[in-house]
C-alpha cells in the first residue's frame, strides 16, 4: 500500500539537520542536492519513493511504497568518495564506548586520547617531539630493511609520523564534533601548557594564548617557513625556528610545551542513549556500534588497524602522484616510484600497519 508524505512532513521526519534547516529557510528545496539526499534516506526505509503532483492540492509530494522489513544499504558510494572513512564505524564506536564507560575529570591532549583509545601507542605519539625515539625507530627500520632504507630516508620517517599523527587527530576532532552536534556529549577544547619548573599542566590565559600565537607567526616569517614545514626538523630554517620557539616558550612563558586539550562527557540520560544513537545511525549521520563486550572491542580494534593501514596506503598512492618541483628526498622517491614502498615500511615501524 502506498502512502503520501508532504515535503515538509518528510524532511522533518527523515531529514538531517542541514536538510531541515535548508527547508525551514526557503520553505522548499532551493538546492537539488538536499532533496536528493533526503530521497536516498527514504529509499533505505521504503520499497519505493517517487515525486508526484499533490492529489489534494498544489505542489509536489512524495509517494512511498511499503516500509522495508530491514533498512537497505545506502547506495550513494560515500564510503568510496572520501567523505566517509573506511574505519569510521570503528573509531566512532571506540570513542562512544570509552565515554560511556569512563567519567573524565580532566581535559586531555589528542595524543593522550589516541593512546587511551588504543588507536596508536605512546612511542608513535611521542615520536613527533623526540629525536631519541625517531632515532631508535629509524635504527629498527635499517636493521630490518637495510637493502631498501637509506640514511636519507630519515626524512620519510618524519614525514610519516607527522602525516599519520595529523590524520588521527583530525579524525578524533571530527568524532567529537559529530557527537557534540548531536547533543550526545558536551565537548570542551582548551589550550594547556606544561610548566617548566614543576611539570604541572595548566590552561593558558587568553593573553598567553594570543602572545604565543603571535610569537609562532613572527618566528615562521623570520625563518621563511610555513606551518606545513614544521615537521621537517632537520632542515636548517625549521631547526632554527624550533630552537627559537622552545627558548621563547621557556623564557617568556615558563612553559616547556603547549597542547590542545579536549574533554568530553555524555550528557543524555542512560535510558535515552540508545534512542539518540540509533536515531543518528538510522539517518546515516553517525555510523557506530555500542554496548560491546571485551571480545567486541577487540574485534573493533583489529578492524580499525586493518582498515586504517589499508587507507594509509591509499592516501600514500594519491600523494605519490603529487610531485612538486622542489628537490628533496620525498619528491625523489615519488619520481622513482618508490614512495609508497618506503612509506609502507614507515607505517609498519609505527605499528599502524601490519606487514604481510
Amino acid at each position: 500500500m502506498k502512502t503520501i508524505w508532504t515535503k515538509r512532513e518528510a524532511v522533518m521526519e527523515f531529514g538531517n539537520e542541514a536538510q531541515q534547516a535548508h527547508f525551514d529557510k526557503y520553505g522548499k528545496f532551493a538546492s537539488k542536492g538536499y532533496e536528493e539526499g533526503l530521497m536516498k534516506t527514504m529509499n533505505e526505509i521504503f520499497e519505493s519513493v517517487s515525486i508526484i503532483k499533490n492529489p489534494k492540492g498544489r505542489g509536489k509530494v512524495y509517494e512511498v511504497g511499503a516500509k522495508r522489513a530491514v533498512r537497505a544499504e545506502r547506495e550513494d558510494g560515500r564510503s568510496k568518495n572520501g567523505r566517509e572513512l573506511p574505519y569510521e564505524n570503528e573509531i566512532n564506536s571506540l570513542v562512544i564506548d570509552y565515554l560511556l564507560k569512563n567519567k573524565l575529570n580532566k581535559l586531555m591532549s589528542l595524543n593522550h586520547w589516541i593512546v587511551i583509545l588504543e588507536l596508536g601507542d605512546k612511542t608513535f605519539t611521542s615520536s613527533y617531539y623526540s629525536d631519541v625515539i625517531k632515532g631508535r625507530l629509524f635504527k629498527e627500520l635499517k636493521e630490518k630493511h637495510g637493502d631498501l632504507i637509506k640514511d636519507k630516508d630519515y626524512a620519510m620517517l618524519e614525514h610519516a609520523i607527522s602525516t599519520e599523527l595529523t590524520t588521527l587527530k583530525n579524525n578524533l576532532r571530527s568524532v567529537f564534533n559529530k557527537l557534540a552536534k548531536a547533543k550526545i556529549i558536551m565537548h570542551k577544547i582548551e589550550w594547556y601548557g606544561c610548566v617548566v619548573d614543576s611539570g604541572e599542566h595548566r590552561p593558558l590565559t587568553n593573553d598567553e594564548f594570543a602572545a604565543i600565537g603571535e610569537m609562532k607567526r613572527h618566528l615562521m616569517i623570520l625563518n621563511n617557513i610555513s606551518a606545513s614545514d614544521l615537521w621537517k626538523r632537520n632542515e636548517k630554517n625549521v631547526e632554527s625556528y624550533w630552537k627559537a620557539y622552545n627558548k621563547c616558550l621557556r623564557t617568556d612563558f615558563g612553559l616547556s610545551y603547549i597542547y590542545e586539550a579536549h574533554g568530553a562527557v555524555v550528557q543524555v540520560p542512560d535510558k535515552d542513549i540508545d534512542r539518540y544513537l540509533n536515531k543518528l545511525k538510522g539517518k546515516g549521520e553517525l555510523v557506530f556500534s555500542h554496548g560491546l563486550g571485551e571480545r567486541g572491542l577487540l574485534e573493533l580494534l583489529i578492524g580499525f588497524y586493518s582498515k586504517y593501514g589499508d587507507n594509509a596506503i591509499v592516501r600514500a598512492k594519491d600523494r605519490e602522484k603529487n610531485i612538486s618541483e622542489k628537490y628533496n628526498r620525498i619528491n625523489e622517491l615519488k619520481k622513482n616510484g618508490d614512495y609508497v614502498d618506503i612509506y609502507e615500511k614507515m607505517l609498519e615501524v609505527l605499528k599502524l600497519r601490519h606487514s604481510e
